[in-house]
Formats: structure tokens, sequence, C-alpha cells
């Protein structure tokens, strides 16, 4: 009895009335860092972009470090930052963005890390050509050529015929 009593108030609109949720959600971003290549002794640059969906630009801070022995905080206003670290010696190294937004409740920080390699890389057997491109894959190409060839004969040969 009481169960229908309570199923009745409540189709009637007895009680407290709904309001709205005050949850406004934050708009992720996405942190992309990149690091041109450089050779031994010269500084290293690190550009951190931040990008959101929509055409709105995120602000707030940036902290840019390498490895663990640098960092450093810039400010980011929409536009995608450089920022000039140590000079590095040769082998494989780390560069790490995080971004704090000035607005947490419009939109939420991100982070991004990326390997990079100073120097000549070892163990590395392939210097970017391209594969196959001797052996018997060679023998293989200089066949069919050969083929097209001899056909492109035998045709032109019965054409002179006829």
């Amino acid at each position: 009895m009481t169960a229908s009593l309570a199923f009745l108030l409540a189709l009637a609109g007895w009680g407290s009335p709904a309001s709205a949720d005050p949850y406004t959600p934050a708009l992720p971003t996405s942190c992309r860092v990149s690091v041109p290549p450089k050779v031994v002794g010269a500084r290293v640059v690190v550009r951190v972009q931040v990008s959101v969906a929509g055409s709105v630009q995120p602000r707030g801070t940036v902290t840019v470090g390498v490895d663990d022995h640098f960092s450093k905080k810039v400010r980011y206003d929409g536009v995608a930052v450089e920022v000039r670290g140590p000079r590095l010696a040769a082998g494989e190294h780390r560069a790490r963005a995080v971004f704090v937004p000035d607005d947490p409740a419009r939109f939420s920080g991100c982070r991004d890390s990326v390997r990079f390699h100073i120097g000549a890389q070892r163990g590395s057997g392939q210097a970017g050509g391209l594969p196959n491109t001797g052996g018997p894959h060679l023998g293989f190409l200089l066949a069919g050529v050969g083929l097209v060839v001899t056909g492109g004969g035998l045709v032109e040969r019965g054409r002179r015929r006829a």
C-alpha cells in the first residue's frame, strides 16, 4: 500500500522539483610533442601543439621537459610553442610536455611524450633503402624485362611480314 501511494505521489509531482544538472563537461585537449632531428652538440628544440575540437584555442601553461635534467614552464596562447632545450650527448632521449589550462572547468589538461635519438643509431641494419633490390628478385625483374622486349620484337616482326 505504501509503495503504491509513493508511486502516485511521484506521478503527481509532489515533492522536490527537478533541477538542472550543474555539471558542464570540460572539453578534452590533446598535446603533440615533436623534436626535429639534431646533431650531437646542438641544442635540441621541442615543439608543443595543444589542440581541442572546434575552433576554440585553449590557453594555459605548458611544462616542457627533456629527460630528467631539463624543465621549463612557458605560456601557451593557442599557438604552437618552441622551447630550446639543452645540448645533448649522443643516444636516446625523451621529451615530454604537460598542459594545464587557465580554465579547468572549460578545458581538460593533457600530456604527451616522445622518444628521439641524437647521433647515429646503432642496431639498425637498414639505412632507409628499398628492400629486396638485389639477389633473386633482381633476376626475376631482368627476366620480365627480357620477355617484354622479346614479345615486342616478335610483334614488330609479325607486322612487317603481314
